[in-house]
């Protein structure tokens, strides 16, 4: 569990003098919006349903180029991990028509408290097939924690998540999320979110970045 101690406070670290920087950043850089819908349905005590959507915007908040959902079956091996499998479709609008790309993916998630704080790391495959560029495999990994601390009397908990993209087609990151925001479970199997994330991600050979707007809603049958 080491070295997820020591990531938990590089991320801490990094979400702190990000948040020293946002006027700056925000300022110079596109906003966006993502908006996040997972549904995760158990079926018995060790399998689940699990099912991931997605809409995303860019040029502040003015075009919407980005949308996903899929399916995917997950087995649980012990009470924190958990091991998953699915296929997404995905759409991506640069000029005016969709262009669509057909994903599936492997993935492990690990989920555990360490002195209060809740603590998970996804560490995902994902096999991109695309009629319009070549196809790519690309790793993932999403490392987020979340405070023990209750906030109003909404009882909201902060969180920080990072996540970084790799492509093996490229060879090199492609991408790396960081931002953190405010849950809130309101009733039994409902998980609301809102946050900010600050996304870093490859054009060619130059790093751009866009500041994003994250909504989720989280339900659990």
């Amino acid at each position: 569990m080491n070295w997820l101690l020591r990531r938990r406070w590089a991320c801490w670290a990094g979400w702190l003098l990000l948040l020293f920087h946002v006027p700056t950043l925000m300022a110079a850089q596109d906003a966006g919006g993502s908006y996040n819908l997972l549904l995760k349905k158990s079926l018995n005590e060790d399998w689940f349903l699990i099912s991931r959507s997605n809409l995303a915007s860019r040029n502040n908040f003015g075009d919407n180029f980005l949308g996903y959902t899929g399916l995917g079956v997950g087995y649980q091996l012990t009470p924190s991990f958990s091991l998953r499998a699915g296929y997404r479709r995905a759409w991506f609008r640069f000029t005016d028509e969709w262009q669509p790309e057909n994903r599936g993916y492997l993935e492990g998630y690990f989920a555990e408290r360490i002195n209060g704080f809740r603590v998970s790391n996804r560490a995902r495959v994902e096999f991109r097939r695309f009629d319009w560029r070549d196809d790519d495999v690309r790793l993932r990994n999403e490392l987020a924690i979340e405070a023990p601390w209750s906030l109003t009397p909404l009882r909201l908990k902060p969180y920080l998540e990072e996540e970084v993209f790799f492509s093996t087609r490229a060879g090199r990151i492609e991408a790396n999320w960081l931002g953190g925001g405010l849950a809130w479970r309101p009733v039994e199997g409902v998980k609301l979110k809102l946050g900010y994330r600050w996304n870093r991600f490859r054009v060619g050979d130059d790093w751009n970045n866009r500041n994003v707007l994250v909504t989720g809603i989280n339900l659990f049958f």
